[in-house]
């Protein structure tokens, strides 16, 4: 059995460390209520959406520029631009902040209201004050985002192709003053007679082929390769039900024949029964050292089995890739008949699946008028949640990984943010929970720096940076081991809690001990275990893990108060000469404890400690 494990420590960081864990997070507070954020990964620059506002932050979050966007005079169902002649029922009205994307390669911020039809504009990222595009009126081919503020629209900016044009592609649901369009490609740059923010072709709009208020609400839209996806809630009439639906496109596909979605599922693996969380409220595309996956957390209510909660999902993108290829191939050379219980057409009409030859999906990638075009499947993928809570949501997900480990970082209903390691085998870890805004919910916007040091977080009113690790906090290696911080780990040559990207010998071995390991360098047994007082000679000390030592690695050896002597090393066994002068023994006792220290000469680092008997 181990002897007793002291922890190593350096001790000049002492008051450095807990200077650290009290330091208050970043803010900044908005006049008016806060809808979206993005974050600029070159520059560290911060844009934030608001009611009636937009503003730019500087990375630490302080205001560079403010830009007023609202109330104006509006009514949801006047067509702009609005004159006091053409529409009596004109009042002033505030402007939600529907859209903000940014697009680097064209230095421009996309920015859409809820005013006027939901149309766009274009501001330059250097200076948001600077309005590069703005037209309202074009009438209906330039409303852009949902007119509804409880409605979501979400957006992607990238390019049709490598050396394509940028355009921005939309989903959204609809309210009752909307157009109907739910997913549609826009232009960002004036074209062949088009202006920004008007379709990228005739055909590159969907609608809803009945009048239906709000069935669909966007979640998220993401890229990968040369598709596009969308994740969206879907709310069936017969029977009612909840659906959650990924759906995904060809980029350079300018009639939307690649069109295909299908049901995706989180289980929740506390209930007994076949339980899935019904309603999707936040995810987040991200690549670790599994590849790359979709990150999605499920709520469930309370009147469903289980009660409240909510679960994390994984899909992973290689796995989403399989089954829509599989359901592409299915419905084009399957039976006609049993295709219609599992395939659809979305947004109107029946499709008519079957009677195409074998591999027409893998010469159509993108479709082709002669192929079964949008197409919906209910054969989609199902998770088991890999983390569920239940009594509260989780309301926002971002994902990243350090040292080939994933982490995830969750907002929650209450404003707390939670730290969760994501294991290889598919298990969870929460190691962490921070109070940003006590029962204040964490908004969808979860973005990470572009350095990945920093988490920014939104609530009702206002943005928080966070830090995502606090590693230099911990001041023992017992502290940075019990931590159980994926980011962290101990850098046993300078005595310090490290990332393993600060720590100056981590590739060598034994030199950064991950947390997560829960390994602190530790005298394992000594050899004798006890000495006559009068007795000279060597202790024998099992060292685990013992780091690799150089030549000019000099390892002390220090008994009591006695001065330190050089050690010997062979292999994980460290060899050390008894000490000539010990302290009295006490009255009472036949033997004294004395410690045996092991230092590191090149900054008196400690390494570890035991006790010793002399008798």
């Amino acid at each position: 059995m181990a002897l007793p494990l002291w922890a190593l420590t350096f001790l000049g960081l002492t008051g450095l460390g807990l200077s650290l864990r009290s330091r208050k997070p970043e803010s900044f507070r908005s006049e008016t209520e806060l809808n979206h954020l993005a974050v600029d990964e070159v520059t560290g620059v911060v844009y934030v959406g608001a009611v009636n506002a937009l503003y730019q932050l500087s990375a630490d979050l302080h205001v560079q520029q403010h830009v007023v966007t609202g109330p104006f005079m509006d009514n949801k169902k006047c067509t702009p631009p609005i004159e006091a002649s053409q529409c009596h029922e004109a009042v002033l009205t505030d402007n939600f902040n529907q859209l903000l994307l940014l697009d680097p390669p064209g230095k421009r911020l996309v920015e859409c209201g809820s005013l006027f039809k939901g149309i766009c504009a274009l501001r330059a990222m250097s200076n948001i004050s600077v309005r590069l595009f703005y037209e309202d009126g074009s009438g209906e081919k330039s409303f852009v985002a949902s007119n509804d503020e409880r409605v979501a629209t979400v957006g992607l900016v990238t390019s049709t192709r490598p050396d394509g044009e940028r355009v921005l592609f939309v989903g959204k649901g609809n309210g009752p003053n909307d157009n109907g369009i739910i997913v549609s490609t826009r232009l960002l740059d004036r074209a062949e007679g088009r202006e920004a923010f008007e379709a990228y072709s005739d055909h590159t709009t969907f609608k809803a082929g009945y009048l239906s208020t709000n069935t669909q609400q966007f979640v998220a839209a993401f890229e990968d390769d040369f598709y596009v996806f969308f994740v969206f809630n879907h709310q069936d009439k017969h029977p009612a039900k909840n659906r959650t639906l990924l759906a995904r496109m060809c980029k350079d596909d300018p009639s939307y024949y690649s069109y295909v979605e299908m049901d995706l599922q989180c289980q929740d693996p506390s209930v007994p029964q076949d339980s899935a969380f019904g309603t999707c409220l936040a995810a987040s595309v991200a690549t670790s050292g599994a590849g790359r996956a979709l990150y999605a957390v499920f709520s469930r209510d309370g009147r469903s089995t289980g009660g409240p909660g909510a679960g994390l999902c994984v899909f992973p993108l290689d796995k989403v890739r399989e089954k829509i290829e599989a359901n592409r191939n299915a419905c084009y050379t399957g039976a006609r008949e049993a295709g219609r219980t599992i395939f659809y057409k979305p947004f109107h009409g029946e499709i008519q699946c079957g009677g195409h030859l074998i591999g027409a999906s893998e010469s159509f990638p993108c479709g082709s008028e002669h192929l079964p075009y949008p197409l919906g499947s209910r054969d989609g993928l199902v998770a088991t949640a890999v983390l569920h809570r239940g009594g509260l949501n989780l309301t926002a997900v971002t994902v990243t990984a350090e040292n080939d480990h994933t982490v995830a970082f969750l907002g929650t209903s209450d404003g707390r943010i939670l730290k969760v390691y994501l294991a290889p085998d598919g298990t969870s870890a929460e190691y962490g929970s921070i109070p940003v805004d006590i029962n204040k919910k964490i908004k969808q916007d979860l973005a990470l720096s572009g350095n990945l040091s920093s988490l920014y977080a939104m609530t009702q009113d206002k943005v928080f940076r966070l830090p995502v690790q606090e590693c230099l906090s911990y001041v023992t290696c017992a502290q940075c081991r019990d931590s159980q911080d994926p980011y962290c780990g101990w850098c046993v040559i300078e005595g310090r809690c490290t990332r393993k990207s600060e720590c100056s010998r981590a590739e060598e071995t034994g030199h950064w001990l991950w947390s997560r390991e829960k390994s602190c360098v530790a005298i394992t047994d000594a050899f004798p275990q006890n000495m006559s007082r009068r007795a000279q000679g060597e202790v024998r000390l099992s060292v685990s893990p013992l780091p690799t030592l150089t030549e000019d690695d000099e390892l002390l050896c220090l008994f009591g108060d006695s001065p330190p002597h050089p050690a010997r090393v062979e292999d994980d066994t460290v060899i050390c000469n008894s000490p000539s002068s010990i302290p009295s023994t006490p009255p009472g006792q036949d033997h004294v404890d004395v410690s045996i220290q092991l230092l590191l000469k090149s900054g008196s680092v400690f390494l570890t400690t035991h006790p010793f008997c002399k008798s």
